[in-house]
Order: C-alpha cells, then structure tokens, then sequence
C-alpha cells in the first residue's frame, strides 16, 4: 500500500515537472502565470470527478446532490469538451468554461472566488491541448488530499528552486520552528495578516494533525512526521476545515495561489482573501482578533503615511513595523504570535523603530528573539533576519522585571549560499532550538541567554540579540577526532603517490 502511495506520489511529480517545463517552453516565462494556468486545468478536471463521487454516494446514501453540470450546463463537464481541437476547443475554454465556473451560485464559494475575474493565457491553441491530455492522464479522485497536497507543494518547489518565487516562499522547516513554539491548538483561530501561498496555514494544518493522530498511524515523510488527525471528532474536524484559517494577500494572484493550495490540502473553508493589510480603508475585519498569529511580512515595502491604517499603533513608512503593529493588535487576550523581521528593525534607531518594540514590550510578553544567520532566505535574499514569539497582555503594561530568551542560530542545516544546499555537513542549531524552548534554558551556552526588559529599555528597546549576547568574543572551534586527521593525511599521501608515480611514467 505504501509502495503503490509512493508511486502515486512519484508519477504526480513528474507530471507536474513535465506541465511547467512545457508551458515555460511555449512562452509563459512568469512563474506565477504558469502556475494559476496549471490549477485552472486541474480544478476543471476535478469538480467533474467530484461531481461523479456525489452522484454514486447519492446512490449508497440517499443523500441528494444537486449536480452543477445538469440540462444546458452538461457541456462544461471536462469529458464533454476535452475532446475538442483547434480553436473550437481554445474559444471554448476562454469564452464559455472559465465565465461558467465563475458565475456559479451553487458550487464552492472559494472555487468562485479562485475563478474570479480569470483569463485563459496559455498562448495557443497546440499548448492548451497538449497541457489538457497531460492533465488527462491524472486520476485525482484516485488520490486523497495528502497526495494532492504534495502534488501543489511540488509545483510551488519547482519554482523555488528556480529562483522565480522566492519572495512569496518562507523556508519550509523555519515555519515548522515557528509553529512548533507557538504551538497552535485545535478550536483555535489561526490568521497570517500577508499569506502569500498560504506556507504557514498549511504547515500549521499538518501539526494539528500531526498533534491529534494515534502515534502508530504517524508515518516519516522527507523527513517530516505525517498524521492524519484520526483522534479529532467530528465537530473538531468541522472546525478546522471550516473556521480555523484565515488571511490576507495584497495581490490577488496570490490570493489564487494560496486558495488553491489549501484546497488541494483538504482545507476548504479557509477564509483567505485581498486585502492591503496596514493601508487604506478600515473595515469590522481589521478590528477582529485571533487567537494565534503566524507571519512572514514584506521587508521592502514603502506605504504613504497618509494611507496607512488609523488604528495601527505607529505610524510608519516600514511596511515591517506596521505589519508588526497589526499583528499585535490582532491578538486576543493571551493569545500567541510568530512574527520574522529583518534584523535592522531590531536595531534601528529611527523613531517609529523604537516606538514599535516599545509597543511591543508594553503590549506583549516577548518570549523570545531568535537570531538566525544570514542566508536563510538564500537564494533570493541574503538579508539577516530573526523571529519574535510573544503573547498579548490583557492589559498594556511595561514590566521591566520580566526576562526575554535570546537564541543564536549559527546554521540551519544549509550552505547558506546563493547556491543553496542542505545536508548534515552544515551546521543545524534548529534541534538546540526546540530542545531548549521546551527544557531548562539557563544551561544553554553558547546558545542563548536571558536579559532583563529593564536593560532592553535601557538600550533603546533594541532587541537585536548581538546587543545582549555574554559570549561576544568567544569563539566556538569545533575540534576533529585526532585519528580523522590522521586517516585523511594517510588518504592524501596514497593520492599524492599516485599522481607522482604517474608523472614519472610519463617522463
């Protein structure tokens, strides 16, 4: 069973791999585009499998379904129209099955809202054939939702590893650090205020599973531990697919991308949708709050200070302290968040710097700064960043008797290069990381440390962890084992030998 899952899991890889290598080739340079133009197609072929599925457990169950493609609606089934060439099969999809699928009343609010306002760009009509007989071979009513999940977090991968989408991707196994201390529960809200392809929401879906699964029904997969929620309940399950998740996308590309991606994970009742988060009008949802918030924010934006929302604690042209801002005052009472900022806005001396980790340690108990190394974001930033944990106050009060945990990641287990690489001969602090959080942190040298909020206030609320660190200047040598050494000098020499014995023969 697990070899033919595997299999499955195999051939839906390649085909994916073999979809975005061919539309790149016929002209759809733009990754995002090649992407959405992939999962218009696959969301076409599966309303009909699932239509189909409804339909036979009407018969076993006598439960009625209401099929969207009765009477006049029949030839927008995908084996009605997949079967036509040229430009009647070109016209066909860009001017009837596209409007169709977005002006349905009865179908899924999200499928409506993925199809909203949607154009056909593949570019002609030899490329949209050739791309619906590769789609034609998938059987997705052949795979559960874990598959079809792989299936869209490779399509993402393979743009990443590209080096085309890196602004929209938070590294995998630093949002699963980031969970994994904020530790979100089942029954709680979950919000990420600038989504992108919803990485966070998702990964936050699998612990929530991974938390409520029997340990002998966990399986290893690349490297992550699997569950399948099989001890949640019924109104546990509702809640989670229904009303744990929701966020926010500036860009509606991404808006797309990221309801698509949740949907292929089996989350269907996500609440994603476009939104300017810290600028423009304000509306009931910006006065909401959640009761766990998960972020990887834009660095670089610049907002006008006449648009920047009222109610945000400090004004700023920073995008990052206004998305900081935001996320705290999304909080309920107690509840907990993850936030990842560029280091300089740690440090930074300008006023609206200082204002906000002021705000920050009145508003918030600030739990902990962790560092990380430049390169984390390689290959598409080699900026030096690091993450907050916190949790709101019920009410705004600086106690300067409180102590934050500082942790200094060195590696993440990656070359942290532009050609960015991963293996266990690079140095990997994470395990150290969610080992101390979870025990005694006051033996954890050369890791972290405590500081006191009063000798943070006393430097400017500067919370960069270089600032504070009692071991600046002491140099961590990692020392091989004697016999190591002399085994390569040995394997050296024999090279040496031959190369010279070579030579000679030569001569």
């Amino acid at each position: 069973m697990q070899n033919n899952i595997q299999q499955l899991r195999e051939e839906f890889k390649a085909k994916v791999a073999r979809l975005n290598d061919y539309l790149w080739g016929a002209g759809l340079k733009d990754p995002v585009t090649r992407i959405q133009q992939i999962s218009f197609l696959f969301f076409l072929k599966m309303m009909e499998e699932q239509d189909i599925a409804m339909e036979k457990e009407e018969k076993l169950t006598g439960h009625k379904h209401k099929s969207i493609f009765t009477g006049k609606n029949e030839k927008f089934r995908w084996s009605r129209w997949r079967e036509k060439t040229g430009q009647t099969l070109y016209k066909f999809v860009r001017d009837e099955v596209f409007p169709f699928i977005e002006d349905l009343h009865n179908g899924h609010t999200n499928i409506r809202q993925i199809f909203h306002g949607a154009k056909l760009l593949i570019p002609d009509e030899v490329t949209l054939k050739r791309t619906i007989e590769i789609i034609d071979t998938i059987e997705f009513s052949r795979l559960d939702t874990d598959i079809k999940g792989d299936l869209y977090e490779s399509l993402l991968a393979s743009i990443e590893s590209a080096g085309e989408l890196g602004q929209f991707l938070t590294p995998r196994h630093i949002i699963r650090a980031i969970i994994e201390m904020v530790n979100p529960k089942i029954g709680e809200t979950i919000f990420d205020p600038a989504c992108g392809s919803a990485g966070f929401l998702i990964t936050v879906y699998e612990w929530l599973k991974y938390k409520n699964s029997d340990k002998k029904n966990i399986e290893d997969r690349d490297g992550r531990s699997i569950g399948y929620g099989d001890k949640l309940n019924k109104e546990q399950w509702e809640f989670l697919t229904t009303k744990t998740f929701h966020g926010y996308d500036v860009d509606p590309e991404m808006v797309r991308l990221a309801l698509m991606n949740l949907i292929l994970h089996g989350i269907e009742g996500a609440h994603v949708r476009r939104k300017d988060t810290v600028a423009g009008a304000e509306d009931e949802e910006d006065l909401r709050r959640f009761d766990v918030v998960l972020t990887n924010p834009p660095f670089a934006g610049k907002v006008d200070k006449e648009r920047i929302k009222p109610t945000l604690p400090v004004k700023s042209n920073k995008t990052q302290v206004l998305f900081l801002g935001y996320v705290i005052n999304s909080l309920k009472p107690g509840g907990r968040a993850g936030i990842i900022l560029p280091e300089g806005s740690l440090f930074g001396t300008n006023k609206d710097d200082k204002d906000i980790r002021r705000f920050l340690l009145e508003n918030a108990k600030l739990e902990a700064v962790v560092s990380m190394p430049a390169g984390v974001f390689q290959p598409y930033a080699g900026v030096k960043t690091s993450f907050l944990i916190f949790k709101r106050k019920p009410t705004p009060k600086l106690d300067e008797k409180e102590q934050v945990w500082f942790f200094d990641m060195k590696g993440d287990g990656s070359s942290l290069s532009a050609a960015k690489k991963f293996g266990p001969q690079y140095k990997n602090d994470i395990s150290k990381l969610l080992e101390l959080w979870d025990k005694d942190k006051s033996v954890a040298k050369p890791y972290s440390w405590f500081t006191k909020v009063s000798d943070i206030v006393e430097n400017d609320y500067i919370l960069s962890a270089n600032t504070y660190s009692p071991y600046n200047g002491e140099e961590e040598v990692n020392h091989r084992e004697p016999k190591e050494i002399l085994k390569e000098i040995e394997t050296d020499e024999k090279k040496l030998g031959s190369a010279l014995g070579a030579v000679k023969k030569m001569l």
